[in-house]
């Protein structure tokens, strides 16, 4: 199964406010759904909490410290741990887990993904959660297409 960060980050790298995004772009959000959709999503619970309820035609894999009960009918489940939860995820029949968010779940896993698919919005935003760093190092960009109000960056990593 491939491990795939998709985030969407403003000209300054930011991505959240407020426990949100500060920015409403439906160009952005319908890529988003069309590359994820009968995938599984990875997110933190702070993320899920934002979304307000389960990413429908996906599987949910949301962390939290606290023990939720899964909801097998609407594909959500919970995990205590990232290693959990793509254990988990490597039995699902899907192809690509898809790392949404939040800071602190992009922070840990940024080096340990297959591919990142960065959204670049063309303007500054407002926001106390930014994207990490991106590592020249560690990834390569492979891929850019424009659309209307965005560009889709692809890396892959570097074989050493």
């Amino acid at each position: 199964m491939k491990k795939i960060i998709i985030s969407a980050i403003s000209a300054n790298n930011v991505i959240g406010r407020n426990n949100g995004i500060p920015w409403k772009n439906d160009e952005e959000l319908k890529y988003f759904k069309n590359t994820t959709q009968k995938h599984a999503v990875l997110m933190g619970r702070k993320t899920f909490e934002s979304l307000g309820e389960p990413l429908s035609k996906r599987f949910n894999l949301v962390l939290s410290r606290s023990t939720k009960e899964s909801d097998m009918l609407r594909k959500l489940f919970y995990f205590k741990s990232i290693e959990k939860a793509l254990e988990y995820g490597e039995n699902l029949e899907v192809e690509k887990t898809f790392i949404i968010g939040g800071s602190e779940i992009y922070s840990q896993m940024i080096n340990d993904v297959d591919e990142l698919l960065i959204s670049r919005l063309p303007f500054d935003s407002e926001g106390d959660k930014l994207f990490p760093e991106i590592s020249n190092e560690i990834w390569e960009l492979i891929e850019s297409n424009r659309y209307d109000t965005f560009i889709v960056e692809r890396y892959s990593k570097i074989k050493k």
